[in-house]
C-alpha cells in the first residue's frame, strides 16, 4: 500500500478511536460524578426526562429533514425491529419454563428489547449521519411497541396477571411516548413530501446536538457493579442469550440481508445494544427481580460499549 494511503487510513482510524474515546471519557465522567456525590442516586431520572422529550426527538426531527428518502426497504426495518424482539421473548419463555414466575419475569423482560435512544443513536448519529438516523428510527418504531409494554402485556397476560384494560393501558403508553410519537408524525410527513418549517429546524438543531453527550453521560449515572454470586449464574445466563442471539443478527445482517451497505452496518450496531433502560421497571412490575435487573443492564451497557466500539473499527464506519 503506498505511504499516503497508509497514512490516511491510519488517520481514519485514529480519528474513530478518537470518537469513540470522548464517549467513554463521557460515559465514564457520569459514573464517577454519581460516585463522589455530585449526582444522586435517582439524578438520572431527570437526565432521562430531558434526553426522551427533548433532545432525542429534535435528533430525530433533524435526521429526517436531513436523510429520509422514500425506500420500502426502511419500512421494513419497522417489522424487523418487531420481529426481532418477539423471537426473544419467545426463546426467554421457553427457557424459563418450569422455573417459577420470578425467573419468567426476569428472563422475558430482560433478554428481548435494545436500549437504542440513548445509547445507540448517539453512536450512529456521530458515525453515520442522518440517513443512519433515520434507519434507526424505523427500527426502533417496532423495538419500541415491545420495550414499552409489548413484552410486558404478553408475560404478564400469559401467566394470569392481565388485568381490566391492559391493552388500553399499553396502547397508552406506547403513544404517551415522545419519541414514538414524533417517529409517526414525521413519517407522516415525510410520506406526503411535506417538512416542517426552517425555524423549528434551526430550534430542533441546537437542542438535538445535545443529544449524544447527555446520553452517554445518563449512561454514566445509571451503571451499578455489585458482584452477588447467588445472582450472577441468572445474570450471566441473560447476557448469553442477549449477545449469542446478537451474533446471529449481526451475521444475518450484514452478510444476508437485502439492505444497502450502511443500512446493514446499522442493524450490526443495532443487534449489539443493551439492555433497555425501562426493563427494571416491568420486571418489578411482574414481581421480579428488579435490582438484578439493574445489574444486568449496567454490565450489558459495559459489553455493548466494547462491541460496538470494536465493529465500527472492524467495518470501518466512519472512514
Amino acid at each position: 500500500m503506498p505511504a499516503a494511503g497508509q497514512a490516511g487510513e491510519r488517520c481514519c482510524v485514529t480519528e474513530v478511536l478518537i470518537k469513540v474515546s470522548v464517549f467513554l471519557v463521557i460515559i465514564l465522567m457520569g459514573y464517577v460524578l454519581k460516585r463522589v456525590g455530585l449526582f444522586g442516586k435517582d439524578d438520572y431520572r431527570v437526565v432521562s426526562k430531558i434526553i426522551f422529550r427533548l433532545t432525542l426527538p429534535c435528533a430525530v426531527i433533524n435526521a429526517f429533514s436531513e436523510g429520509f428518502r422514500k425506500d420500502s426497504l426502511l419500512y421494513l426495518l419497522v417489522l424487523l425491529g418487531l420481529f426481532c424482539n418477539l423471537l426473544l421473548w419467545g426463546l426467554s419463555w421457553l427457557f424459563s419454563r418450569g422455573r417459577g414466575e420470578t425467573v419468567r419475569a426476569f428472563y422475558t423482560q430482560n433478554i428481548p428489547g435494545y436500549n437504542i435512544g440513548s445509547f445507540t443513536m448517539p453512536f450512529v448519529q456521530s458515525f453515520l449521519g442522518s440517513f443512519g438516523v433515520v434507519a434507526v428510527c424505523m427500527f426502533d418504531m417496532g423495538n419500541s411497541v415491545m420495550c414499552t409494554g409489548g413484552n410486558y402485556a404478553l408475560t404478564s397476560t400469559l401467566m394470569g396477571q392481565a388485568g381490566e384494560g391492559r391493552l388500553k393501558a399499553f396502547f397508552r403508553r406506547l403513544f404517551s411516548s415522545v419519541p414514538i410519537d414524533t417517529y409517526i408524525v414525521l413519517l407522516i410527513l415525510s410520506f406526503f413530501g411535506l417538512t416542517l418549517p426552517s425555524p423549528l429546524l434551526a430550534l430542533s438543531s441546537q437542542i438535538g446536538a445535545a443529544n449524544s453527550f447527555l446520553s452517554m453521560l445518563m449512561v454514566g449515572m445509571t451503571i451499578e457493579i455489585s458482584l452477588d454470586g447467588a445472582r450472577l449464574k441468572k445474570a450471566a445466563f441473560v447476557l448469553a442469550m442477549r449477545y449469542g442471539a446478537a451474533a446471529l443478527f449481526a451475521s444475518l445482517f450484514y452478510f444476508a440481508a437485502p439492505f444497502p451497505l450502511e443500512i446493514r452496518q446499522v442493524l450490526v450496531l443495532l443487534s449489539f445494544a443493551p439492555i433497555p433502560s425501562m426493563s427494571p421497571y416491568f420486571t418489578e412490575r411482574l414481581c421480579g427481580d428488579a435490582s438484578l435487573s439493574g445489574f444486568t443492564s449496567s454490565i450489558s451497557f459495559v459489553i455493548s460499549i466494547a462491541c460496538i466500539s470494536s465493529f465500527i473499527l472492524l467495518m470501518g464506519i466512519g472512514m
